[in-house]
């Protein structure tokens, strides 16, 4: 099939019973935005030399997914372009978040766009999904993300390479506990949590090949594992259920967990969690909870370095990754 660039007619080809399902059940379905020119290598190389450094983060990991505390944030010399950038990943063992990618391209913004417009056109449960923020991931053979969940529902839709990605069952306290969930929305934790082999009992397992989406409901632990170098695009999304639960979450932790209550419920409909949610709302806006400064804890002594192993070197010493200088 010949190369196309902007296009979004039939880019999904799913069943009435996947779109019916979509976010209620993990799936894996076919897409052909992967035929777009935006995802080939000149492509991207040419979109880091203009990309806003303050959205582009750069990460390294150790092998063993039980040690999520080796992932860490890798900082970008100013003079580094793209070139040296997609060979770091593409020899070295890092991981690249081109963050917001939808405010910075016009071309990625039409696409996204195009992408829910379909899901809206297919999924009337959705009751009109927004999409919220994007991330092009450009990975090294054998990078991982480890298991982690986000506050936001997502979608990942591989482009280049292979990889396995793990699903785990949602709002389950067993795999995530609630003070952890309650964390995560309230932006005090970063997503990646505690982990078992043990859980893997309990996941559903893909490879991702190009031209595949993979889906889960939200708030579904996952992990990834590239067989080789990956490109993939994550796109979060919003609906009005969204909100419902978020203001859940955010008063469980900032209203009642302050107030000592130990027990504290997660159902989202009902006289209750209306209370919960405008409580939250209310006292908010009077007087806003703190949050904390998670740019503060992006500090490393690494560096990209294509000509170093894994495409890092080790600095003098430690300083602020330079996306958390640049937004700081």
């Amino acid at each position: 099939m010949n190369k196309k660039t902007m296009t979004n007619t039939a880019p999904l080809s799913w069943t009435e019973e996947d779109y019916a399902k979509f976010g209620s059940v993990p799936m894996v379905n076919k897409h052909e935005y992967h035929h777009q020119t935006l995802f080939d290598k000149g492509e991207i190389v040419a979109l880091l030399d203009e990309f806003p450094r303050k959205w582009l983060q750069a990460f390294t990991m150790g092998d063993d997914p039980c040690h999520p505390e080796q992932w860490s944030c890798v900082d970008i010399a100013d003079d580094t372009d793209g070139a040296a950038l997609w060979r770091a990943v593409e020899n070295g063992r890092l991981w690249l978040n081109i963050t917001h990618v939808e405010q910075a391209s016009s071309e990625y913004k039409t696409l996204i766009e195009g992408m829910y417009k379909h899901l809206d056109e297919n999924c009337p449960h959705l009751r009109h999904p927004v999409a919220n923020y994007s991330t092009l991931l450009v990975s090294s053979p054998g990078a991982q993300v480890y298991y982690h969940l986000d506050a936001e529902p997502n979608m990942l839709w591989h482009m280049r390479g292979q990889k396995r990605l793990w699903v785990y069952p949602a709002m389950d306290t067993d795999l995530v506990p609630q003070n952890l969930l309650e964390d995560i929305y309230a932006g005090e934790i970063d997503e990646n949590l505690p982990y078992q082999k043990e859980f893997d009992q309990r996941a559903e397992e893909y490879l991702l090949n190009p031209g595949d989406v993979a889906s889960w409901p939200h708030n579904g632990p996952h992990r990834l594992q590239n067989i080789d170098m990956n490109v993939s695009l994550a796109t979060s999304y919003y609906t009005p259920a969204i909100y419902k639960r978020q203001y859940v979450q955010l008063a469980n932790r900032f209203v009642l967990r302050n107030l000592g209550v130990k027990s504290r419920k997660m159902d989202e409909d009902g006289a209750i969690p209306s209370l919960k949610r405008f409580t939250y709302r209310a006292v908010n806006k009077i007087k806003p909870f703190p949050r904390r400064n998670r740019a503060a804890t992006y500090i490393t002594n690494l560096q990209v370095d294509p000509d170093s192993d894994k495409g890092i070197r080790v600095l003098d010493e430690a300083r602020p990754a330079h996306f958390a200088r640049l937004t700081s």
